[in-house]
């Protein structure tokens, strides 16, 4: 009698087990819902559990013209999260002990006159300093018509003769984490310099065929396509521009696939098929190296890893304006989910991919959610109106930063761009408001009447309290003193500064970066969270002009 009950009781278990798998299997449809059109582009998703695909589907169109939808056989780009294989084949020649990851770059790349010393291991964990190549090559050149670095300048050898041209760096390497792309881009001629192959060679003989990817390949010739590879979108509105590609540079993007294929590869994650086979070597990928100061960067061999909330998460995501794509695996409780996209929505795919995860893992994640609502309350319109405004404030490493604070809906958001709405606070007193950051947990935002207001960061942030200043109103500003040509030396780079109607703008080419000012000579460009800093001579007149951004700092130009 107590064997059948056992039984009875094992059989209801299962059964409630499979109404779970299958309500949230249904939820993740919900999740998906938008992208399942014949008008807009989509996506394919994965989810993996103990190592097994328990959902695999396919969203929207692949191709609109042609009216070709998504399939699980589409191939897709991986933007950035093909750093996470540039990584792994660096791992793979340190285990053969053809390079070290405390090696002098300069070793591999004599042409490069850096005064101060960046290891093998600064470009993995982004520590190195380098400034960003891509706005290096976009200030050495001229640009075409759509503001781009023109196709023949867009290469692999003009980026690294740009970067051998360079000897100051952001800050010394080891004391900040800042992701740059330039760090993989050099990996990726590294791994080449040391192989002796092409990074598609290697990438083929050393990690898809081993692990049976055989409809992944490195895009490093320009316009290589897939054979059955989406066309990327990008979205303004409601309406999708058809984006180009343009392969050659690669290390940092340009990577090819299929959710199958990656499937392959996460799943090598758990049981390590490459090089030696030995578990050590994905145990060094996964980890996060640690700063100067001993601090960690949650970052290492093009792999992300962190906590959300309570949840310990590794991954990665991508975005090259045309095809966006995350990959997030939930080392603990040996479960994934893979969403490749080929549309400019990353906002959309990252928050798609996070709530895949938070519907079946939400016994982890409850437990420091805060679905309570009794502790808010309700202000008028008129006292949240007068929340609102522009708020700065200057970092000790020279960096400005922005946030806005409107109303929409009856509610305020915070945002750091004049052109996204942010994040919605929730008011717990008429001056503190909470919010949920994805990456910082809860966070505070208190309102000091009209001193501005303070950030509250919990979680990894090394910094958790950010004083923003009120952005000044009454400044008096001779806006044409900032008008002439800027020049770069060691780039031969020339920006155009521009004044009109009291503003003013920086130009480069057809680009346009609009300014606003923090202080007399102090500007900042929000799409580009940029600081623009110019200096006078003993005459009073402008005559240097200095840029500062997180992964562009102290580029000095001359006024002509």
């Amino acid at each position: 009698m107590k064997f059948c009950l056992f039984v009875l009781s094992l059989l209801a278990s299962i059964d409630v087990t499979a109404q779970t798998l299958e309500s949230n299997l249904t939820r993740v449809d919900s999740v998906f819902s938008s992208w399942n059109k014949k008008d807009t582009p989509g996506g394919v998703v994965v989810i993996i559990q103990n190592g097994n695909p328990i959902y695999k589907k396919a969203f929207g169109m692949a191709d609109l013209s042609r009216k070709i939808p998504n399939s699980i056989e589409t191939q897709f780009e991986l933007a950035s999260v093909a750093k996470q294989f540039t990584g792994m084949a660096v791992a793979l020649l340190e285990e053969q002990g053809k390079l070290s990851r405390e090696d002098d770059i300069r070793k591999f790349f004599p042409e490069f006159k850096f005064d101060e010393m960046v290891r093998v291991k600064h470009l993995l964990d982004h520590t190195s300093g380098i400034r960003e190549a891509y706005v290096l090559a976009l200030l050495a050149g001229k640009v075409n018509l759509k503001g781009e670095v023109p196709r023949r300048r867009n290469t692999q050898k003009f980026i690294l003769e740009v970067i051998s041209r360079e000897r100051d760096l952001n800050f010394q390497p080891g004391d900040e984490m800042v992701y740059t792309n330039v760090n993989y881009i050099l990996l990726g001629q590294l791994v080449e310099r040391v192989s002796r192959q092409s990074l598609a060679t290697f990438m083929d003989s050393a990690i898809f065929t081993p692990l049976g990817m055989k409809h992944s390949f490195v895009r490093d010739q320009q316009d290589m396509r897939g054979k059955t590879e989406s066309i990327g979108y990008l979205q303004k509105k409601k309406r999708f521009k058809k984006m180009a590609k343009t392969g050659g540079i690669v290390g940092d993007h340009n990577l090819v696939t299929t959710i199958d294929d990656m499937v392959l590869w996460a799943n090598n994650f758990r049981d390590n098929k490459l090089g030696k086979r030995d578990p050590l070597l994905i145990r060094k990928v996964s980890t996060s190296s640690l700063l100067n100061n001993g601090d960690s960067t949650r970052y290492g061999y093009g792999l992300y890893s962190w906590r959300d909330r309570s949840v310990w998460k590794v991954g990665h995501g991508g975005d090259d304006g045309g095809h966006t794509c995350i990959i997030t695996a939930y080392p603990q409780n040996d479960f994934a989910v893979i969403t490749l996209a080929n549309s400019s929505r990353y906002m959309d795919t990252e928050s798609k991919s996070n709530k895949v995860g938070e519907i079946f893992l939400k016994d982890f994640f409850k437990d420091t959610v805060n679905t309570d609502t009794s502790d808010f309350i309700t202000l008028p319109l008129d006292e949240l109106k007068r929340k609102t405004g522009l708020f700065y404030r200057l970092g000790n490493n020279g960096l400005g930063d922005f946030r806005r604070i409107h109303l929409k809906d009856g509610s305020l958001y915070l945002s750091g761009s004049l052109y996204h709405d942010g994040i919605k606070l929730s008011a717990v007193t008429p001056g503190y408001f909470k919010f949920v950051h994805p990456a910082w947990g809860t966070s505070h935002v208190h309102f000091r009447d009209s001193a501005g207001v303070v950030l509250l960061k919990h979680g990894w942030r090394k910094d958790p309290r950010l004083d923003f200043k009120p952005l000044k109103k009454d400044l008096a500003i001779a806006y044409p003193a900032y008008k002439g040509s800027f020049w770069n030396e060691s780039t031969e780079a020339t920006i155009k500064v521009k004044s009109k109607k009291g503003k003013i703008v920086a130009r480069k080419g057809i680009i346009r970066i609009p300014l606003i000012p923090f202080d007399n000579d102090l500007f900042y460009a929000t799409q580009h969270d940029a600081l623009f800093i110019f200096s006078r001579n003993e005459s009073g007149e402008v005559d240097k002009l200095k840029i500062n951004a997180r992964d562009f700092r102290n580029f000095r130009m001359v006024k002509k």
